[in-house]
């Protein structure tokens, strides 16, 4: 056989090869078709109309609770992301979802592809308000994608959980709010929290900038993060916050004066900073009329009338985790002067800790001398004691009590540790 023969023989067959490989090509993606069609028909959410497709894959998302690790991440083995590599009918059911892209969690620090990640994401919520969380120290990448959907923004968590990054920067009072990158408006936000671990460090006037760019915020939270007072010698103008409802800051109070809030409802602080000057100072100048105080630890200064005085509003009181001795101070001060907090409703104590050699009586005695005074207006009593006394129990007679009860109806429920005496139960044994 001729060389030519062999060639031309090889240039067929080549041929026939790459017919074969166009039949199998096509064979291939027909295959997956009807494959599609076949799912689409065995599939029970292909059946079902979108709204109740679309529920089901919001509740798919992890519940949305404060805390960053419990936002969306951009991973595509986690929903929503997950929904786009399963098949063709998911995909168009999580892209025609808008409410599945409104909310993302953000780990710094942060590729430059994650820029336009982040900008497909936010652009799939299409007018739906937005939920963010940004963790880390904050990374320019995102902020122009951040920037482009703020109008959008509802409620934003920052927070700060990498110590060991700290040790790379220059200033340990790194501005981790990402004041120096985001230049935004945020007309919409309500709920602003930032979370931080002991040492994390922030200027007053970061969060200055922050709070002027969003007028209608209703809620706050602050937990573990160390304010500054000034940086480059500036002091911060003041900033109406017109909606806010609830504040919680248990850290420095100080230096927040600049804020106003004629509306706050519920304040949330630690209990030392009740008897600060800073404190009484912001009560004086904003005059909110708050509805409910949640205090959280022990402090020295046993001094209410200062404070009290200032909130005559109160209706709800709640302290967490205090010493007996202030307990004592508490409903000695509520006895004596009637005519602060004159609308108190509800106390709940939670883990009054009684010494080591002591008893509870003195706590109960003067708890019983409130409700004496107070008991046309207190519909509800909580006080839960603990010690490490492991012996300690609460006296058999709770009688002092009674006539609460029976005259008033006073819900009253006093606990010792992990057992609990609900005194406004029907059966005089349980009492």
């Amino acid at each position: 056989m001729s060389t030519q023969a062999i060639e031309e023989q090889i240039e067929q067959i080549s041929l026939e090869i790459q017919r074969q490989k166009d039949v199998l090509k096509k064979l291939k993606s027909d295959k997956i078709l009807l494959q599609q069609q076949l799912n689409a028909l065995r599939d029970p959410v292909a059946r079902l109309p979108l709204e109740i497709s679309s529920d089901i894959f919001l509740r798919c998302l992890p519940p949305r609770s404060g805390y960053p690790e419990e936002y969306p991440r951009p991973k595509t083995h986690l929903a929503p992301l997950l929904f786009l590599n399963v098949c063709h009918h998911w995909t168009n059911i999580a892209l025609s979802t808008p409410a599945l892209w409104a909310s993302i969690g953000i780990a710094f620090p942060c590729t430059s592809a994650f820029k336009n990640l982040l900008e497909t994401w936010l652009r799939r919520a299409g007018s739906r308000l937005l939920h963010i969380s940004l963790r880390g120290i904050f990374d320019s990448v995102v902020a122009h994608p951040i920037q482009s959907h703020s109008a959008q923004l509802e409620s934003l968590v920052i927070s700060f959980d990498q110590t060991d990054d700290l040790d790379d920067l220059e200033d340990e009072s790194y501005d981790f709010l990402g004041g120096n990158h985001l230049h935004m408006e945020l007309p919409r936000l309500r709920v602003l929290e930032i979370r931080g671990v002991g040492g994390v460090k922030c200027f007053w006037l970061s969060l200055h900038r922050l709070l002027r760019r969003a007028p209608n915020l209703t809620e706050i939270f602050i937990q573990n993060v160390s304010f500054l007072e000034t940086i480059n010698d500036e002091e911060p103008d003041s900033v109406v916050l017109p909606h806010l409802r609830q504040l919680t800051l248990y850290e420095n109070f100080d230096g927040i004066n600049w804020v106003s809030t004629p509306r706050l409802e519920i304040l949330c602080l630690s209990t030392e900073h009740l008897f600060t000057e800073s404190f009484i100072s912001f009560l004086r100048q904003a005059c909110p009329p708050l509805r409910k105080l949640e205090l959280c630890g022990d402090s020295h200064s046993h001094n209410f009338e200062d404070s009290m005085a200032l909130i005559p509003t109160l209706t709800h009181l709640d302290i967490l985790c205090l010493e007996s001795a202030l307990a004592e101070a508490l409903f000695g001060f509520l006895a004596q002067n009637p005519h602060h907090v004159p609308n108190l409703e509800t106390m709940e104590l939670d883990e009054v800790i009684i010494p080591r050699l002591a008893s509870p009586n003195d706590v109960l005695t003067a708890l019983a001398s409130v409700l004496s005074v107070r008991r046309s207006r207190l519909k509800a009593v909580r006080l839960t004691i603990c010690s490490s006394n492991k012996s300690l129990a609460l006296p058999d007679d709770l009688t002092l009590f009674q006539e609460f009860l029976d005259d008033d109806g006073v819900d009253i429920e006093i606990a010792l540790s992990d057992s609990p005496i609900d005194l406004s139960s029907d059966s005089e044994d349980e009492s």
